[in-house]
């Protein structure tokens, strides 16, 4: 039993001792009145009162009346085996009464509190519920949908008038371009049929010279093979082997002449043309005869020098970069250096490299336009970005507020994002998936690579000779962690 039943119990008991006593006393005060009694008659005398405390019990099994029997066998003295049996009775059913009461009672008491937690824990649920909810809808956009997107231009169909060529660029950072042929031995050269390409950049290429001629890795005899009418031009890191390493491959123009290769380029759009154009525009359109291709000067689509240097010591020796200079542009494969994934590098690539970068760009647009291309490692606004807000990305390299403000500048200095420019409503275009998370396929990504152009080349109109016409990125394309991009370019007469 516990205290608390204790202690009622005691209460209870003297409370019934003292409204008993006053009826024991009368009882004995008669008894007393009374004459003597024989000793036959005390004899017979307790077993007429037990049977008087046994009707008593019956009647009232209350403590009073146990109480009440006990004070008057109390003065008997022939009733002393009754007294240890009657208190065990009195006792043990007050106590079992009171046991059971406390015990249903503490037993309610215990379901009244368990219910009432399981309640209030419901309720919290309840509650915590809808805040959960809210807070994960609020965190941060997740957008994986790839809207559609319209192509502005149609390269077939421009080369079916006189007048007009489309110069193609593509651009991807191969993430090793040793492995990457291993993987995908026929990508670049599919790609460049696909797209009849006039120039191919790539980054992150990470050889050094001595690997082109390596008799195991067979990489110069690769190109011939797979790429044989473009002519190469490679920078290396030389300050820190495997790392880095830019790419570029510019189509062949047979001096000038419009040999080879230029007929080949020809004789392959002219067969895609075939299917929906009559045999007279086949001869017409985009016809290559002496110096010329459909009256563009062939000279205009070849490099008058290629230089695989900024000409800057303190950022050339990574090989970042190699610009080529045509007749009418310059364009420049640039690998941009990545902040590193503790940030570690976050103050050179934005106060020096992104500084002396554009101000390189802006020497070169003072003699004619400019195109700078690649992966320039920053995920520019919410709409490159899968999961703008996440906490984690002002931290992370390519989302930095530092890295996009000196994107800004670069862009606030006259040059235009050439894709944002063209589809400006475009959403889930991205060229960059992380490999490790398994984010290519859900297209979680982020859009790293890019054509950044002089505003010059954005506007159509008299006089114009070089208009970019359409840019558009290549998510089907496997081999790395980027895909390509592409830029195409209208060359006017």
């Amino acid at each position: 039993m516990s205290a608390a039943a204790t202690a009622d119990n005691d209460d209870v008991s003297n409370d019934d001792t003292d409204e008993s006593k006053p009826k024991a006393l009368k009882g004995s005060a008669a008894a007393a009145t009374k004459k003597p009694k024989d000793a036959a008659t005390e004899k017979h005398e307790p077993k007429t009162k037990k049977k008087t405390a046994t009707t008593k019990k019956k009647a009232s099994p209350k403590k009073k009346v146990a109480k009440g029997a006990e004070s008057s066998s109390s003065e008997n003295d022939n009733s002393d085996d009754e007294k240890p049996k009657a208190k065990a009775k009195k006792k043990a059913t007050p106590k079992k009464r009171k046991s059971n009461s406390t015990t249903s009672s503490s037993s309610d008491s215990e379901d009244d509190n368990n219910s009432t937690t399981s309640k209030k824990k419901k309720t919290t649920k309840k509650k915590a519920s809808p805040k959960k909810k809210k807070a994960k809808a609020a965190d941060h956009q997740r957008w994986t949908e790839r809207t559609p997107l319209t192509r502005l231009w149609n390269p077939e169909t421009a080369m079916t008038s006189n007048g007009s060529y489309t110069f193609t660029v593509i651009s991807w950072n191969v993430a090793g371009l040793r492995a990457f042929i291993k993987k995908q031995p026929d990508a670049l050269a599919n790609l460049a049929e696909r797209y009849q390409a006039d120039v191919i950049c790539l980054q992150e290429h990470k050889l050094q010279d001595v690997h082109l001629d390596d008799p195991k890795l067979k990489i110069r005899e690769h190109f011939e093979e797979k790429l044989g009418g473009f002519e190469s031009h490679w920078s290396y890191s030389t300050t820190k082997k495997g790392y880095s390493g830019t790419a570029m491959f510019i189509r062949k123009r047979g001096g000038g002449g419009g040999g080879d290769d230029d007929a080949s380029k020809k004789g392959k759009k002219q067969a895609k043309i075939g299917a929906f154009f009559t045999s007279k525009n086949k001869e017409d359109g985009g016809a290559t005869t002496g110096d010329s291709i459909g009256d563009i000067p062939v000279s205009n689509l070849q490099p008058m020098n290629v230089m695989t240097e900024l000409g800057l010591p303190k950022h050339d020796g990574e090989g970042r970069t190699v610009t080529a200079e045509f007749p009418l542009f310059y364009l420049t494969n640039v690998y941009v250096p990545n902040s590193g994934q503790k940030l570690d590098r976050l103050g050179y690539r934005t106060e020096e490299w992104d500084t002396d970068f554009l101000n390189k760009m802006q020497e070169f647009e003072k003699g004619k336009p400019v195109i700078w291309l690649g992966d320039l490692n920053v995920a520019h606004n919410e709409k490159d970005t899968w999961n703008e807000g996440a906490k984690h990305l002002v931290k992370s390299a390519g989302t930095t507020p530092q890295e996009r403000a000196s994107f800004d500048r670069q862009l606030g200095a006259g040059f235009v994002d050439a894709f944002r420019h063209l589809h400006q409503d475009a959403m889930g275009h991205y060229s960059y998936w992380s490999q490790r998370a398994g984010n290519r396929e859900p297209n979680k990504g982020l859009r790293l690579d890019y054509f950044i152009c002089s505003k010059d080349l954005m506007e159509d109109g008299d006089g114009r000779r070089v208009v970019v016409r359409d840019s558009y990125i290549v998510p089907d394309e496997l081999g790395s962690d980027h895909c390509p991009i592409v830029l195409e370019i209208e060359m006017k007469k």
